[in-house]
């Protein structure tokens, strides 16, 4: 009975561990783009910059205050995941704070900047620029 229970969770993990690569690296739509030009993902899709640096959305997150009795104004946030080579890091900007941010992780130094997000907050626009 314990066999049966630890190949069971052995698969579980193994199947855990298949999902999650493949949500990383293969789902989404892939596209192509170049330095300095504007991009705009869904999440779980992913941009190949000038094949250098690769960005895919992880995803959105809504902290704006929709109520009038808010004191603050919130922003929509996005978690990315940059990688190139080898090498990534994983980033969050904001509508508002952190607008752009610049990664020197990486073997080369890029800077990513949020330009937008849509309203209902399916959609980023991002620009990448090489440091």
């Amino acid at each position: 009975m314990k066999k049966i229970i630890n190949v069971v969770l052995t698969l579980a993990l193994i199947g855990l561990i298949g999902f999650g690569i493949y949500k990383i690296f293969i789902d989404g739509e892939k596209q192509v783009s170049f330095y300095d030009r504007e991009v705009t993902l869904k999440v779980w899709d992913q941009v190949r910059v000038s094949d250098a640096v690769t960005v895919k959305l992880i995803k959105i997150n809504d902290g704006r205050c929709l109520e009038d009795t808010c004191e603050r104004e919130g922003q929509f946030s996005a978690n990315f995941l940059v990688f190139n080579d080898m090498k990534f890091a994983y980033i969050e900007l904001g509508e508002l704070e952190p607008k752009s941010l610049t990664i020197d992780k990486l073997s080369l130094e890029y800077n990513i900047e949020l330009v937008s997000v849509s309203d209902d907050g399916k959609s980023v626009t991002i620009k990448v620029n090489e440091g």
